[in-house]
């Protein structure tokens, strides 16, 4: 089936069925192919054709210009594809605070950084489904970290293959030919992962913006060539005091590289090296350490992490393991660069059930170095962003049941330091949070999880479905995704000793 459409508006709208057979469409201008997706397509040769949302892609440059449409796909698809100068809207609800796209599948977040008094998210995404497909980047910016707003896919997938993640930096040393103040990207072009680009390799990859990092542009050619499998998630910063850019890279299984470059365009492998369990997303920076001082960390996609040394040439570590998470749901965490404190944003891998997205961001949290008896372990608390916003609605000092009533929609953080550890349960619009210090278990709806024995200072923060909990002032933390997606009603926390309870309502 083949369309023709002449672009008279801002964006051509996909029509997305979500989960259904995927179809392969192919959009070609003049002759030349410029996008080609996989698209969820119900089966139905004619008639009305129903679906979920449209998807929007900017055909801004093709305007004027008559663009074909093709595919092995019904007519009433082809009949639904729309043009419009507007976004359409998904008016279901999602999280208040943590970033979620209109619609689509999000994964790993990628490229963040902080310049002018913006926060720039980027991440994975497939607009035209619910599930993974069709690796482009997204893009959303905040000024707080707290409220983001959705802009413009940023990369799609060409003949080279689809855009896989990787990191961002500002080009504070003039490299590239482009001005101090441009955005470079560095991203794996992953080549045999679509029709388009078989028999390609996987590639790092280069891109850059001259506005602020609302448009990116590819560079022709490959940062670094093709080096072993599946190589992929670089992350690069300048290491000042070897002169040079590193660049963390995943190969394969457990394996990772380290390369440096002094122009960013010629890359040398330093060192590769083997770690327990860990694989891909890795990133590698100095961490702070409370009281003084700082230790490198090498951090995998699972939140296992590693302390070390690092030279500029050759991360050295004891090889123990350290695990970020007590629950399997965030993922492939990265750092921004440019911020004074480390910040980090991990994805969460939420079912996020009934909705026309799959995937939000986890709260951005401060890393610092904390030492306990067993030795330095990263503390994760919320920035301070996050801690200006809270208002403070309940307080309790002493025992008994702390109430409170959510009446409109927002978030809910709940702390509790006890004066020494004791079980508590709290209903949180219907769900039952209970933690047992003896046992260190601690129960959310249906799932239970081993956190920790004789637990101290917990934080609760209930989002939508989303519940981020934190204990021994953020040492332990964990993400739940709860079934009902309330964000209001009764809050009860009750206490089997004596404790300071302390409800917030976060905006």
């Amino acid at each position: 089936m083949k369309k023709y459409i002449t672009i008279d508006k801002k964006y051509l709208l996909i029509p997305v069925c979500a989960e259904k057979e995927l179809k392969t469409i192919s959009i070609s201008c003049q002759g030349e192919k410029i996008y080609e997706f996989n698209v969820p397509v119900k089966e139905k040769p004619d008639g009305h054709y129903g679906f979920h949302y449209y998807a929007p892609v900017n055909m801004e440059e093709y305007k004027g210009k008559t663009l074909l449409i093709e595919g092995s796909i019904p007519k009433a698809f082809m009949d639904a594809i729309s043009l419009s100068d507007t976004v359409p809207e998904n008016l279901q609800s999602r999280p208040l605070l943590h970033f979620a796209p209109r619609t689509g599948w999000m994964n790993d977040p990628n490229g963040l950084l902080y310049k002018d008094g913006v926060y720039h998210l980027y991440f994975q995404y497939n607009p035209f489904d619910t599930r993974w497909e069709n690796m482009c980047w997204g893009h959303a910016v905040s000024k707080d970290l707290l409220h983001w707003e959705q802009k413009e896919t940023a990369l799609y997938p060409d003949s080279d293959g689809v855009m896989y993640s990787g990191s961002g930096i500002v080009n504070e040393q003039g490299l590239l030919g482009l001005p101090e103040d441009a955005h470079i990207y560095f991203y794996t072009c992953a080549g045999n992962k679509s029709k388009w680009s078989l028999g390609k390799t996987f590639n790092q990859r280069i891109a850059y913006s001259t506005d602020g990092g609302n448009t990116l542009i590819k560079l022709e050619g490959n940062a670094v060539k093709h080096i072993s499998g599946e190589n992929r998630d670089p992350k690069v910063y300048w290491h000042e005091e070897s002169k040079a850019y590193i660049m963390v890279l995943y190969l394969k299984d457990n394996e990772f590289m380290i390369l440096r470059s002094k122009d960013l365009k010629n890359w040398k492998k330093s060192q590769i090296l083997t770690l327990k369990d860990s694989w891909e997303c890795p990133d590698l920076r100095r961490i702070p350490v409370e009281g003084g001082g700082e230790k490198w960390v090498f951090w995998s996609a699972d939140g296992y992490y590693f302390l070390g040394e690092f030279d500029g040439y050759e991360f050295k570590t004891d090889g123990v393991k350290l695990e970020a998470y007590r629950t399997k749901i965030p993922y492939a965490a990265q750092t921004f660069w440019g911020t004074e404190d480390v910040i980090t944003i991990p994805w969460l891998r939420t079912k996020n059930k009934g909705k026309l997205y799959t995937g939000v961001m986890g709260i951005p949290r401060k890393l610092i170095l904390a030492e306990t008896p067993e030795g330095l372990r990263l503390r994760q608390n919320p920035v301070e962003e996050f801690r200006k916003a809270r208002v403070s609605v309940s307080v309790s000092q002493g025992e008994g049941k702390v109430f409170y009533m959510m009446q409109k929609a927002g978030v809910v953080e709940i702390t509790v330091h006890m004066q020494s550890p004791c079980d508590f349960v709290v209903n949180l619009y219907g769900t039952s949070i209970t933690y047992i210090p003896s046992c260190g278990k601690m129960n959310v709806g249906k799932e239970t999880v081993q956190l920790g024995k004789e637990l101290n200072d917990f934080s609760i923060i209930a989002d939508g479905e989303i519940v981020e909990i934190t204990a021994d002032n953020g040492l332990v933390y964990a993400v739940f995704e709860m079934e009902s997606d309330s964000k209001s009603g009764n809050v009860t926390v009750d206490i089997g000793g004596k404790a300071y309870v302390d409800i917030y309502r976060v905006e």
